[in-house]
């Protein structure tokens, strides 16, 4: 498994380079995280980077190249399919919007380790949440209500 702060370090690296280079594809990516970063890294990998960054190629001239979106839209899509989220003694409950709890469910999985997430389990409006431990429940309740940007 990679360390959280390797896959940090190059997820900020590989968004410095879309910023500052016209990045054709995913070879010339690697090619210039090892020039200028040192950090060497697969094909499988930066393709799980781009689609983590949201970084999508658009036309710029005669060429496509990889660019930053604007906004991070899997940040706003969860700010408005999040209700709620609340817990018991042994467990969290995220409310959704009906029809989004499966795409939160995917978001929480993916972050599992920096949130403190056993797993969750995601019906059609809401996702049923094991933490790692129920010692600090409220503590991590409280941590999702603010990595999820829920509405007050």
């Amino acid at each position: 498994m990679i360390k959280r702060n390797r896959l940090t370090e190059r997820h900020t690296a590989i968004a410095e380079l879309v910023k500052t280079h016209a990045i054709e594809d995913q070879g010339m990516l690697i090619d210039l995280l090892k020039e200028k970063f040192n950090i060497e890294t697969n094909q499988a990998a930066i393709s799980r980077d781009i689609r983590a960054l949201g970084i999508t190629k658009k036309a710029r001239g005669k060429q496509l190249v990889y660019e930053l979106p604007d906004i991070d839209a899997v940040t706003e899509i969860l700010h408005y399919a999040v209700e709620s989220v609340q817990h018991n003694e042994a467990m969290i409950i995220v409310n959704t919007v009906s029809g989004t709890a499966d795409m939160v469910g995917d978001f929480l999985d993916t972050h599992k380790n920096d949130l403190g997430i056993l797993a969750t389990l995601a019906g059609e409006n809401v996702v049923f949440i094991a933490p790692k431990s129920i010692k600090n429940i409220e503590a991590l309740c409280n941590k999702l209500s603010q990595y999820l940007k829920i509405k007050e």
